[in-house]
């Protein structure tokens, strides 16, 4: 046994090492890094609003700071719009610098590039409505479980780029000549994406796609976390560890605190009996997954974090690790997904679904032993997606 993991590990880490040192990855990593700032902000400013200026939340409801902070109820609306704005629009840089570096390995005009793809993506994600026409843009594709559809959109305008527009030349002070020339080179291109983005949104509009696949979706979340079977919500576990190093949303990754039918049943035993050991539904998404399976975030970062401080020399994981230290402690953990980077990379795929995983089945079996009462009340002050 011990030579076939020996084996097994001589054949895939040099395939991991080639993997890493493809343009492909590469743009990725350039592309996550450029998010990181962006998701940090968003991510400082989301534990500010949850805990600090929601008269709910934790750190409110232990200093009673409604009671004696002056404008205390207005205090909000800057963060909430700096929290909108930087994570729910994060994706939009994610397509400007795929786009951007994609291009500019190929020596094409990587601003043009660049902005044409955050057009495109803009365009994509509008949502068209009765009303004149005037829509909103749907949050889910541009905003932090946007980033791979970002990535896509960005990879096609940089292939874009590379079939139908010409070299340029480096040149640290373009001439407004050069700069003229470059443009006209890359006008088709240009309209290429944004004809082929126009045509995906109508689409995507006209034939309700968006709407069936959200409503779809919802049922699916709402099956998936009302479920009390134990297989099944360590199979949803599962599930949405995968989606997640992917930059997708998973069944239980949910944006609002809600009450399933399950929690209320638990609930109204804990009230009634003065104790949660024998509550009918110990082994639900509450009781395990956020309960156990997203302690320090989703994959159990925080974990992650201490090992950076113990045991690695790398000065930038450090820092990362330093910044996303407080919002791992609050179970956000966006920071460190984009920073090291985690997300799209293999080398942390075991250890992201396998601990969360592993943390589950201890929680089970002392739940199960009646060692531990499960957790059944959701705090809405802690974030447990990106």
């Amino acid at each position: 046994m011990w030579l076939d993991e020996q084996r097994l590990i001589k054949r895939l880490v040099p395939r991991l090492l080639r993997f890493r040192q493809t343009n492909f990855y590469r743009i990725i990593q350039r592309t996550l890094m450029l998010t990181f700032p962006f998701i940090l902000i968003g991510t400082f400013s989301q534990i500010i609003q949850l805990t600090v200026l929601t008269k709910t939340g934790f750190i409110a409801s232990i200093f009673h700071l409604s009671k004696w902070v002056p404008y205390y109820r207005y205090l909000h609306y800057p963060f909430d719009s700096l929290t909108t704005l930087t994570l729910n629009g994060v994706a939009v840089v994610a397509a400007f610098g795929a786009a951007k570096y994609h291009a500019k390995l190929n020596q094409r005009d990587d601003q043009l590039a660049g902005l044409s793809a955050a057009i495109a993506l803009l365009i994509v994600a509008y949502q068209y409505t009765n009303q004149n026409q005037i829509g909103v843009f749907n949050t889910l594709l541009i905003g932090t479980n946007g980033l791979t559809g970002a990535l896509i959109v960005g990879g096609l305008t940089g292939l874009l780029f590379k079939w139908f527009s010409k070299p340029v030349p480096a040149q640290s002070s373009p001439h407004t000549a050069d700069i003229l020339t470059r443009t006209f080179s890359s006008l088709l291109p240009m309209a290429l994406i944004l004809v082929l983005a126009v045509l995906v949104s109508l689409a995507l509009n006209w034939l309700m796609i968006i709407t069936y696949s959200a409503e779809s979706w919802s049922a699916f979340q709402k099956y998936a976390t009302t479920s009390h079977s134990l297989w099944l919500t360590f199979g949803m576990a599962v599930v949405t560890l995968l989606l997640e190093i992917l930059g997708l949303a998973g069944p239980y990754q949910e944006r609002l605190v809600t009450n399933s039918a399950t929690m209320t049943a638990n609930l109204n035993y804990a009230l009634t009996h003065h104790s949660a050991y024998h509550v009918p539904y110990p082994y639900t998404a509450n009781t395990l997954y956020h309960a156990f399976g997203t302690f320090g975030g989703t994959g159990m970062l925080l974990a992650l974090v201490i090992a950076i401080y113990i045991g690695s020399n790398n000065h930038n994981y450090h820092v990362v690790a330093r910044w996303s230290l407080l919002p791992a402690l609050f179970n956000s953990n966006g920071p460190l997904l984009t920073g090291l980077p985690v997300l799209y990379n293999p080398i942390y795929l075991i250890p992201f679904v396998l601990a969360p995983v592993v943390n589950m089945g201890l929680a089970a079996l002392a739940i199960g032993f009646h060692w531990i009462p499960p957790w059944f009340i959701r705090f809405p002050w802690v974030r447990r997606d990106r």
